[in-house]
């Protein structure tokens, strides 16, 4: 360790770091990404005349939330190691926090989170040393017009899985809220020990093994941008912008990356004749939409590229040791992670052959509609769908994971923030650059809410992540029980056009209403 350890009064140090928390330190550190976001429309249940959210009920349901999840209090605390210029990451609890300094009210706003909302909350880089308060955590709550609750939060504190977690505590505290009660102190004392991890889980999270079990990854990277670098998706962009190359000294706003976002709400009653299909075909949504994503990128939008990438969030929960999780001892609030899939286009291309025309399309010369559907591979594409679903299953459930062989050995790369940032950080862009991801959190459970107040609507965003190192788009995949799903297309500003993203948007999802 270093010569001397940082002041940290505020807080107390609980766990070393791992290579994911490094990374999402650096991240919003180097102006590589912000944070995320999870929304939530709230909306009276009952016919008692109440339509907005009390502020007192806001404050308690979120004080009850730190209460069952005090790990909401970690933070990243850099420390100097005897090399000098490098520093490790500490990962930290705060023993205080004031509510006041993460709980905002615009009650001027419109109780909705519109595309302009979102860039706007993406856009704001939080958590740093200049807005530094030894009481402030990691994440705030946003409360648009009294019924939109906007949970914005840092990667290193937790994910999107858990932003559904959030809401329905939150949700939960909003309901059980006692109006005769006096007002909660704004002050939520936070104990340490409860943030720690139990030993197994931490040796778990810090867990290694050698480099060269994944090395031939990194080999068919390079051989893949070798020889097919200029029939990859997404080529012939401009160049991002660059970000700050030093973990400690901030970035400046020049160097921040810009989120842009397209948002498309896919109405419930489609969504649920979507379902249906799946149902049917043995297949479910998220690889559906990978799959039409790659046809609407191959058909229409790159007709000459040759392979595509994909990649696929998931929550890694069910392959980490939480199941036996002791009450008194913390949790991982953070368990994202990815899984790339590379495939040769021309499969995809057949499944539309008429790539221009959408399903009842006007041919300009006669005025007649033209019926495309006959041209439509529609088994063919459900059994596409079946494979990415089924290569997706396969990773994450293999014995002994794939996975988690990656994890443990990216954990023994860069230990230090330096490095990282000079080495790793470059390997980033070599495994995803060309590739669009899909975050899918699910819909949240509606069912028997209770109470005063339900969630008829969620939004789920990641702010884009700077090109250099990561994928050129993203679609983040949110909705409700029953209702509407929303996906928030992210992108960077300047590097693709607003156009484009919602074509591609939409010729998925024409795409997805041909096959079913």
């Amino acid at each position: 360790m270093g010569k001397s350890r940082p002041s940290l009064d505020y807080c107390t140090v609980v766990r070393p770091s791992n290579y994911l928390d490094r990374m999402f330190y650096l991240y919003s550190r180097v102006g590589v990404q912000s944070n995320i976001l999870i929304s939530a429309h709230y909306t009276s249940s009952t016919f008692d005349g109440r339509k907005r959210l009390d502020k007192e009920a806001v404050y308690s349901a979120v004080r009850s939330v730190l209460e069952k999840y005090p790990e909401l209090s970690i933070i990243g605390v850099p420390e100097p190691l005897p090399k000098k210029g490098h520093h490790s990451l500490l990962i930290a609890a705060l023993h205080e926090i004031d509510l006041e300094t993460c709980v905002e009210f615009l009650d001027d706003e419109p109780p909705s989170v519109s595309a302009e909302v979102i860039e706007r909350l993406h856009n704001q880089w939080d958590w740093t040393d200049e807005q530094f308060n030894p009481r402030r955590p990691w994440w705030k709550v946003v409360v648009l017009g009294r019924q939109e609750v906007v949970f914005v939060f840092h990667h290193i504190v937790c994910d999107g899985r858990f932003g559904h977690t959030f809401h329905l505590e939150f949700l939960a505290g909003i309901n059980e809220y006692d109006e005769e009660e006096k007002p909660c102190s704004r002050i939520v004392k936070i104990d340490p020990e409860r943030v720690r991890l139990d030993k197994e889980l931490e040796d778990f999270w810090t867990s290694t093994v050698s480099v060269l079990n994944v090395v031939h990854v990194f080999i068919m990277n390079l051989l893949l941008r070798l020889f097919l670098g200029g029939r990859l998706l997404f080529t012939g962009l401009p160049e991002s912008k660059p970000y700050a190359k030093d973990g400690i000294t901030e970035a400046t706003p020049d160097e921040c990356t810009k989120t842009r976002i397209v948002v498309n709400r896919i109405p419930a009653a489609k969504m649920q004749r979507i379902l249906a299909a799946c149902r049917e075909r043995k297949a479910t949504f998220t690889p559906l939409l990978i799959v039409m994503t790659l046809c609407a990128l191959a058909c229409d939008f790159y007709p000459k590229a040759t392979v595509g990438i994909a990649n696929c969030a998931l929550d890694m929960r069910g392959i980490y040791p939480t199941e036996d999780e002791s009450p008194d001892s913390g949790k991982l609030l953070q368990c994202a992670g990815g899984i790339r899939q590379i495939s040769f286009l021309n499969k995809y291309r057949r499944l539309f052959p008429s790539k221009s025309r959408s399903n009842g399309e006007t041919d300009k010369k006669t005025d007649e509609k033209i019926d495309t559907a006959a041209d439509v591979d529609v088994d063919g594409a459900w059994e596409l769908v079946r494979e990415c679903r089924a290569s997706i299953v396969q990773k994450l459930e293999a014995k002994p994971s794939q996975l988690l062989v990656v994890f443990r050995a990216a954990n023994s790369m860069s230990n230090d923030l330096e490095s990282m940032l000079s080495s790793t950080f470059p390997a980033f862009g070599l495994h995803l650059n060309n590739s669009v991801q899909v975050s899918n959190i699910g819909a949240f459970p509606t069912g028997d809410q209770g109470g005063h107040w339900k969630i008829d609507d969620t939004t789920f965003s990641a702010a884009c992540v700077n090109g250099s190192l990561s994928y050129n788009l993203s679609l983040n995949v949110s909705g409700v029980q029953g209702g509407d799903t929303v996906i928030a297309a992210c992108y960077e500003d300047g590097i693709l056009e607003e156009d484009v993203v919602s074509g591609i948007l939409e010729a998925a999802l024409e795409k997805m209403e041909a096959i079913i």
